[in-house]
């Protein structure tokens, strides 16, 4: 494969880990380029016999004041980013991308014709449903998972969500930071239709915006939420990459964020691109973001923390014909836990597995991540992955 290590050492920049999740191909990123990385219960955790560079609070202090780019793995390090960095414009940005309600008001500017309300929690109860167009998204402001993200399609669906919102705000409280949840207000808006994408970007040092990977979020049908398959390839970062690009850019206009990395999730309905939801400082969860490494060669927080942009034209030569996927094994509602995940048995439904990562099932969410390369012209297996329940890979 490629070899690691960034060509030159990326001098000023920081890394934040953080325990949800460090994929094998970051920790030997990290070892490799000597990035400097936050001493923290994660980094700790993650380094393998103490070949991090790790930095104390007091020296990432000092690469902060000197305005170095930072790079986290997870929303849980924002709170330390908030309280450390000195960068008025990384703190708007983040601020923005995290209270959905502003992030919704500036859209508002691009898209003045967007439903979009938001309402304290206590006032729910006082709306008048029949003033509202249906069909539309019922979420609190600041938001975390899917937790309390309800589609209204009726007054009947109206009234359960409210009920339900009763019944769970005590739980949130409990279990996430204030700053996380908020769940003081909610946020009405308008349904999105159309084609769902998820984009890795940042905003270099002039502030424009840089695309590093465009993921295809495809589902299995119009009622599916899961998580399941995100697709990238030539043709898909080919047909979105101008338009993406200038719809950064001109979000940037409202924003002003520079040396900011985002992962944003958005849908494209009938030619119109309209955010869903931007996460700051940090691309896709997980290690969806290793995406890139596998299918062109390149980590993309390598790339924002050098300030490098891609060559498309050159990453994508000779990759027309493919598809890269990146496949979440979560399991059915129905496992018990006697069942065996057959991870061979996986490997063997599909052409090309590029890298299979098992999680521990039994303590984790999913069974696993899956890397695979797809003929274009021969989607069945990604079409077959799409809709099972992973029951037939159970013993």
């Amino acid at each position: 494969g490629m070899p690691c290590a960034a060509t030159s050492p990326c001098e000023d920049c920081m890394i934040i880990l953080d325990k949800q999740y460090v994929s094998r191909e970051l920790r030997d990123y990290l070892v490799e380029s000597r990035t400097p990385v936050l001493r923290n219960e994660a980094a700790l955790a993650a380094t393998p016999e103490g070949s991090f560079r790790l930095v104390s609070d007091e020296e990432a202090d000092a690469l902060l004041a000197q305005g170095d780019r930072i790079y986290t793995t997870c929303e849980n390090s924002l709170s330390w980013v908030l309280k450390h960095s000195p960068d008025k414009g990384l703190q708007k940005g983040i601020a923005l991308c995290k209270d959905k309600a502003a992030f919704r008001r500036m859209l508002a500017k691009i898209y003045p014709d967007f439903m979009f309300r938001e309402v304290a929690t206590a006032d729910l109860d006082k709306i008048d449903f029949s003033e509202l167009k249906t069909p539309f998204i019922l979420k609190p402001s600041v938001g975390f998972f899917s937790v309390g993200v309800y589609t209204i399609f009726s007054e009947n669906d109206w009234k359960k969500a409210l009920e339900d919102i009763r019944l769970h705000s005590g739980d949130w409280k409990k279990n996430y930071d204030e700053s996380v949840v908020g769940n003081g207000r909610f946020i009405l808006e308008q349904y999105i239709g159309g084609e769902e994408y998820a984009v890795d970007f940042y905003y270099d040092d002039e502030g424009r915006a840089v695309i590093v990977n465009i993921f295809h979020h495809e589902f299995a049908s119009a009622d599916d939420v899961s998580d399941r398959l995100y697709c990238s390839g030539a043709s898909i970062i080919r047909e979105h990459l101008e338009p993406f690009t200038e719809f950064f850019n001109r979000m940037n206009e409202e924003m002003g964020a520079r040396n900011l990395p985002i992962h944003l999730e958005l849908r494209v309905d009938n030619g119109r691109i309209i955010p869903i939801e931007a996460n700051p400082l940090r691309f896709a969860g997980w290690c969806l973001t290793d995406l890139s490494l596998h299918a062109y060669g390149f980590r993309t927080y390598d790339y924002f923390l050098r300030n490098v942009r891609p060559d498309w034209d050159t990453l994508l030569k000779g990759k027309e014909d493919k598809i890269y996927s990146f496949i979440v094994l979560n399991p059915p509602a129905s496992l018990k836990p006697s069942d065996v995940f057959n991870y061979d048995r996986l490997r063997a439904s599909f052409r090309n597995v590029m890298e299979l990562r098992p999680i521990d099932y039994h303590t984790g969410p999913v069974f696993g991540f899956l890397f695979t390369e797809t003929l274009a012209s021969d989607r069945a297996e990604l079409d077959h992955i799409l809709r099972s329940d992973l029951t037939e890979y159970l013993d």
